[in-house]
């Protein structure tokens, strides 16, 4: 059932240009009526989406009691998996200040490159050069079935087995992860001012929860470039 809901998303996607992202198309013989070219389609696609919903490029989730993604690893393991979070998180900042420059040049579309880049929720075909395979909100904050590296990165400050509901990078992490869907909503109603007001505000608890994860908290130092 996940499978064939993933296949009719897929379907209705816009055709937004993005060559990051999978559509699917049709064959001119599912065109011109060829029943059983269609059933093999429909059935290989399935498939497909069955792997991508399942893949192993999914982040590890978050289990509430700290990140998965570190059980049983040893101190070199854990400091990798730690800076490959990091690296992830740089290039989402990055989208984001993409983002307050398209703000700045007053283009509030929700299809012009900028704002895909960042909102977009679709897997990518493959990871980008950063190991990403999803686009910068989605990748750092996470989606309802994806933790994002945002939280795997602020739960590895916390000990093994040990509530990490406390700790001042999910404290960060929790406030900032709310500031960025109003930056959308804001910007479908076309009131430049507002927008701006939402992306900065969001920049601030962004920059917050940098400062605690070890990563330079001012959104102009040039690694952000």
């Amino acid at each position: 059932m996940k499978a064939v809901l993933i296949l009719s998303l897929l379907i209705s996607a816009i055709d937004s240009g993005l060559s990051a992202y999978s559509i699917p198309t049709f064959s001119s013989s599912l065109q011109h009526g060829n029943r059983n070219a269609f059933l093999s389609y429909c059935a290989s696609t399935v498939a497909s989406a069955s792997l991508l919903s399942s893949g192993p490029k999914k982040a590890i989730a978050f289990d509430g009691s700290g990140s998965t993604a570190y059980s049983g690893r040893n101190p070199t393991s854990k400091a990798e998996l730690k800076k490959s979070y990091q690296n992830r998180i740089v290039e989402d900042v990055k989208d984001f200040k993409r983002l307050g420059v398209a703000i700045d040049n007053g283009d509030l579309s929700p299809e012009s490159g900028a704002w895909v880049s960042f909102f977009i929720e679709f897997q990518r075909r493959e990871a980008d050069d950063a190991g990403r395979t999803y686009a910068g909100l989605a990748d750092l904050v996470g989606t309802k079935d994806v933790s994002g590296c945002g939280l795997l990165l602020a739960t590895s400050y916390g000990k093994p087995g040990k509530p990490a509901d406390n700790l001042p990078s999910v404290k960060k992490f929790n406030a900032m992860a709310k500031l960025f869907d109003p930056i959308k909503t804001v910007g479908k109603k076309g009131d430049a001012a507002k927008v701006k007001s939402a992306w900065t505000k969001a920049g601030v608890a962004l920059s917050e929860y940098l400062e605690v994860v070890e990563l330079p908290s001012s959104l102009s130092d040039p690694i952000y470039d």
